[in-house]
């Protein structure tokens, strides 16, 4: 595979990780395949991220919403139909103003994409707090709910703010990735990383003059969809600070490539990704080709030394980065020296399955709302519309 080729500035952000508070089980059909017995259902976390430049500070993305009656009808029916288990403690929004930054100092919340589980709930930031989508979503999802009996979002999101709509061009790249220079400085990037959803977008933040923080959104979804690689191989024994404390420590790698596609006893068991883009019907990702080629590309980002991958649904991260929530004083920026993308590579193990048994439980089942069970999201009463 090509060297990647970063680009050069002096310039950099200071990046803060957000542990959303959400914890959510879905059908891993809709997102991975082959299933293998034993895992048939993914677990996700979230992680948000806030951005600090010189100038402004922004959000990059900014988790689900607690109060799921407030999304709009379409919305609420899709939730009726895919998801397992939901549970949702707190707001991005709360946890930022809890961390002592004010709501009106953030100048933007990009959004890697649309779903419900990245934008938040838009109107609880100040008005002058300009939203950042990628291409594609003005046509798509405006105008909101009511005016648009099926909209995704509902008006009052979007009412009194400006909606900027980011336009890439083919004369700047990023590897294979259109890119978009945020502050016009080098210090924070925009990748348009098409595959997953309309308008998908994800981060590059430049936090020393030669490393970076990919901010990965749904590129994917799971880390054993983009590891190992012929770089990054899976290490035989795997490293016990990688495993939880009920599997050997060590781990011969073995106990793992046991259940990889390739085979077990193949030598390509330890340098090819266990997982691809699902077929399935009903399939998270909007298109499986351009999702396959964004993961490749993903792949060239994880293989380089001075980058740190982090999906939004990863719960590795939940143990390994230190976040706004209870460490507000501590930023990613030093992430190479404090060994964190070693740390991060091979947490997602614990979650496959061995013996034909789920390497972890199911971390929520149902959908839970302060402490009550929620059998209907359409049954829910709006208090914004």
């Amino acid at each position: 595979m090509a060297l990647l080729e970063l680009p050069s500035s002096g310039s950099t952000v200071r990046v803060r990780a957000i542990d959303a508070k959400t914890q959510m089980s879905v059908s891993s059909k809709g997102f991975i395949q082959p299933i293998l017995p034993g895992f048939e259902i993914l677990n996700m976390t979230s992680v948000t991220f806030l951005i600090e430049h010189p100038t402004q500070k922004v959000l990059f993305d900014c988790g689900a919403r607690k109060d799921f009656e407030n999304f709009s009808p379409r919305i609420k029916e899709r939730l009726n139909l895919n998801v397992k288990g939901l549970k949702i403690e707190k707001d991005v929004h709360e946890i930022v103003q809890e961390a002592g930054v004010k709501l009106e100092e953030l100048a933007a919340t990009i959004w890697s994409h649309w779903h419900w589980d990245h934008h938040g709930a838009p109107e609880k930031y100040p008005s002058k707090t300009e939203i950042v989508v990628g291409p594609g979503f003005k046509e798509n999802f405006l105008p909101g709910y009511p005016v648009d009996p099926d909209a995704i979002f509902v008006d009052a999101n979007l009412k009194d703010r400006n909606v900027r709509e980011i336009t890439f061009s083919d004369d700047f790249k990023i590897g294979n990735f259109r890119a978009h220079d945020y502050f016009g400085d080098g210090s924070f990037y925009l990748l348009d990383t098409p595959g997953h959803a309309i308008g998908h977008m994800c981060g590059l933040a430049r936090t020393t003059p030669s490393t970076f923080v990919f901010l990965g959104g749904d590129i994917c979804h799971f880390g054993g969809s983009f590891r190992p690689s012929p770089t990054i191989q899976l290490p035989d024994p795997v490293p016990s600070s990688h495993l939880d404390q009920h599997l050997p420590i060590p781990c011969s790698c073995s106990l793992f490539t046991e259940v990889h596609p390739a085979g077990p006893s193949s030598a390509d068991s330890r340098i090819t990704p266990f997982f691809e883009v699902t077929s399935f019907a009903q399939s998270a990702y909007l298109d499986r080709e351009q999702a396959a080629r964004s993961i490749r590309e993903l792949k060239r980002f994880d293989e380089h030394p001075d980058v740190l991958i982090c999906i939004a649904h990863d719960p590795t991260l939940i143990k390994v980065l230190p976040f706004l929530n209870d460490q507000p004083d501590k930023y990613l920026n030093n992430w190479q020296e404090q060994g964190l993308k070693e740390k991060a590579q091979w947490g997602w193990l614990n979650e496959l399955p061995r013996d034909g048994k789920p390497g972890r439980d199911m971390y929520v089942e149902g959908v839970w709302k302060e402490g009550e069970l929620i059998e209907d999201f359409t049954k829910l009463k709006a208090t914004i519309y």
